[in-house]
C-alpha cells in the first residue's frame, strides 16, 4: 500500500488562513467581507487540487 503524502506547508498555511477568517476579521477585510489574504488562500488551495487532479496523489 502507498503511504499518504503530507500536505504541502503552504497549504496547511491557507487552510489555516480560511480557519481564522470563519471565526474572526483581520486588519485586511474589508466592510464587505472581502479579504485579500482569504482570497489568495482560496487560490492557492484550488491551484493545489488542480495540481494534485492533473498529476495525482503522488
Amino acid at each position: 500500500m502507498c503511504r499518504h503524502r503530507a500536505v504541502p506547508y503552504l497549504i496547511e498555511l491557507a487552510w489555516r488562513c480560511l480557519d481564522q477568517h470563519r471565526d474572526r476579521r483581520c486588519e485586511r477585510c474589508t466592510g464587505t467581507g472581502f479579504c485579500p489574504a482569504a482570497e489568495a488562500a482560496r487560490t492557492r488551495i484550488r491551484a493545489w487540487r488542480r495540481y494534485r487532479s492533473v498529476f495525482g496523489r503522488r
